[in-house]
């Protein structure tokens, strides 16, 4: 448990001085894993990501832009190219765990538990 915990630490604060060291510009963005990000809707445009096991481009489900799509946590830095690899963005892109499954009330907060009820023998559950 403590591994895991300092893993995370230091996967955010490798994250944070990456994003220090960025040129200016870069603009930051954050992924659920699973989730995808609008990238450009550019012809021709190509995306090109320091890790790709962290993020992967593709194409959007109508085809017409590219998104990114978060593949496990970590960070990376994405540039995007149009035309005659013409630079058009750089991103800092982190992707961050998707939440658990399960429900949330109006705050956000996961619902109190609940009385179970009676088994279907008569007992307590």
């Amino acid at each position: 448990m403590r591994f895991a915990a300092g893993f995370w630490v230091l996967l955010l604060a490798s994250g944070a001085r990456a994003a220090e060291s960025d040129p200016p510009g870069t603009v930051s963005l954050s992924i659920e894993v699973g989730r995808t990000a609008p990238m450009t809707d550019e012809p021709g445009a190509n995306i090109l990501c320091d890790d790709p096991a962290v993020v992967a481009p593709e194409y959007a489900a109508d085809g017409n832009a590219i998104v990114l799509r978060g593949l496990k946590p970590g960070t990376t830095l994405c540039g995007v190219w149009i035309g005659n690899q013409k630079p058009a963005g750089l991103y800092r892109v982190q992707v961050v765990p998707a939440p658990a499954p399960g429900r949330k009330t109006d705050s956000g907060e996961p619902p109190p538990p609940t009385d179970a009820g009676e088994a279907p023998d008569g007992g307590s559950k």
